[in-house]
């Protein structure tokens, strides 16, 4: 333990039934620091992490905070020792103002126990002033935005004096604006002394922001390191064991020049003028920055959007297309970025999750029996495929990591056998681990035959694994690049509206 460790987790353990989850854990964050944490997929970042939140109790081990040893049995002794867990799903009520969510656990009362409003505005407010956040603190939750909503729960945790916050995927549905604001927070934040945990799954923002990382996998503290003294190389080879240039899977070449699928012209109120092809067998990568118009696009081709003008030919065949369900009888799968909105039913369990698509081909209609052999059958399928971590095909997709619950969006979706997937972000918000899974079940997809149109917002991943990538800027293609002949720059540059 170094003299300026402010928060110490020393040998943590812990055991669900008889699988360890971590075996014999350290980790330490200094004072005034952001400490960047990473690991693969079923690492034990999470649960090591609920330890200090008090959601999980350890089977073994020691936690010191500024030197004193604490215990930490529920979520209230972990505030109580201020510490402040910034939730990737975050923690409020949408119905009740910002000032209500700020001083739920301490509403100041007046006479009668009455809560004291003005008293709960006014000092709600020096909060919201002191992260620069301009809302009234009257405003419901409900009517500010997810970037908004995260800075109310760092007005909170400063609130009740924390001095341990932990960020959990902070950025994960941010715009670059609302990512530099927050980082501009939690640099703040370090500047007064606070110790900052940092959890995500992008490289680039470990790097721009953080002071240290630790890296976990199979439940052990593999290492900590110096953000300014290592590189991606490193990180990528400590988080899945494996070097940066065996990151991306081996991509072989196009056999053949069959047209799949062919949009020309395309037009709505967010696309002008949009044609393209997609070849038989491709990886056809789509870039741009928000609102650029590429997951318009994807929607136009599934039938979700509506089209003003053009035209769209399936191998040769011109299809009009005004619904999923006619996308789907031509064979199209869609992958929507929105995977807990509108890609899984979360309440519902695996089987049923990986087979929505395919109920009517599973439904007899005589007696309306859904074939549940069949199911389990097809559940198993999807699990072989897609390497999907679960405890059963009964679990709730609710309880599942975020990269499991892509896996089974994407294996729902190969159920419904498509010649041709869309893929929307399939990466988002997945570890590096998956995001590797993902890359090799996406690059044998197309071996297979299958063509597939890959939207991203990460350069780096359309360069690793795309045939061709595609550049739109205002609802245009604006730019066409082949394999092997263009750089991240080039791509950011064209998107910007800079020479290709």
């Amino acid at each position: 333990m170094q003299s300026n460790d402010y928060l110490v987790m020393k040998g943590i353990c812990k055991s669900f039934s008889s699988v360890k989850v971590l075996k014999d854990c350290d980790f330490s964050v200094r004072k005034g620091e952001i400490h960047g944490f990473l690991g693969g997929n079923g690492a034990g970042k999470s649960t090591f992490m609920n330890i200090l939140g008090g959601i999980y109790s350890k089977d073994a081990g020691e936690i010191f905070i500024d030197g004193k040893k604490v215990e930490i049995a529920n979520p209230m002794q972990s505030m109580r020792h201020g510490i402040s867990f910034i939730h990737q799903e975050l923690k409020l009520f949408s119905m009740r103002s910002v000032a209500d969510n700020i001083y739920m656990s301490s509403l100041p009362i007046k006479g009668f126990g009455l809560i004291d409003d003005k008293k709960e505005n006014e000092m709600a407010k020096e909060w919201l002033e002191r992260i620069e956040l301009d809302v009234s603190p009257q405003t419901f939750v409900e009517d500010l935005s997810i970037a908004e909503r995260q800075m109310v729960e760092i007005a909170k945790a400063l609130s009740i004096q924390a001095q341990i916050f932990i960020f959990d995927e902070p950025t994960s549905s941010q715009t670059r604006k609302e990512t530099q604001i927050l980082f501009r927070i939690i640099r703040k934040l370090r500047d007064e002394g606070a110790s900052i945990i940092f959890i995500s799954h992008k490289f680039d923002e470990v790097f721009e922001l953080c002071d240290r990382v630790t890296v976990l996998r199979d439940g052990k503290n593999v290492g900590t390191v110096n953000v300014a003294e290592t590189n991606a190389d490193e990180l990528v080879n400590m988080v899945v064991g494996i070097r940066l240039e065996q990151y991306y899977p081996e991509v072989k070449k196009l056999p053949l020049e069959e047209t799949a699928l062919e949009v020309t012209n395309f037009r709505n109120r967010r696309l002008n003028d949009v044609s393209f092809s997609l070849k038989k067998g491709e990886v056809l990568g789509l870039f741009g920055l928000v609102g650029a118009g590429r997951s318009e696009l994807a929607r136009a081709i599934f039938g979700l959007d509506y089209i003003s003008s053009g035209e769209l030919r399936i191998y040769g065949k011109t299809r009009k297309i005004t619904s999923p369900k006619e996308a789907m009888k031509n064979r199209i799968g869609f992958l929507t970025e929105d995977r807990r909105g509108e890609g899984l039913v979360l309440g519902m369990d695996i089987n049923s999750n990986l087979n929505i698509p395919i109920l009517k081909q599973l439904t007899i209609p005589v007696v309306n029996f859904l074939m549940k052999k069949k199911m389990d059958t097809n559940t198993r399928i999807a699990f072989d495929q897609f390497n999907i971590v679960a405890s059963g095909p009964r679990q709730r997709v609710r309880l599942l990591s975020g990269g499991n619950q892509q896996k089974i969006v994407l294996g729902k979706w190969f159920l419904t056998d498509p010649d041709i997937f869309i893929l929307d972000e399939p990466t988002r918000g997945v570890d590096i681990k998956v995001k590797a899974d993902l890359y090799e079940q996406i690059v044998d997809l197309a071996a297979s035959g299958r063509s597939v149109l890959f939207i991203s917002s990460e350069a780096p991943e359309l360069i690793g694994i795309s045939h061709r990538i595609l550049v739109m800027r205002n609802g245009r293609i604006t730019g066409e690049y082949m394999r092997g002949d263009v750089t991240e720059e080039q791509l950011v540059r064209c998107a910007m509206g800079g020479e290709k």
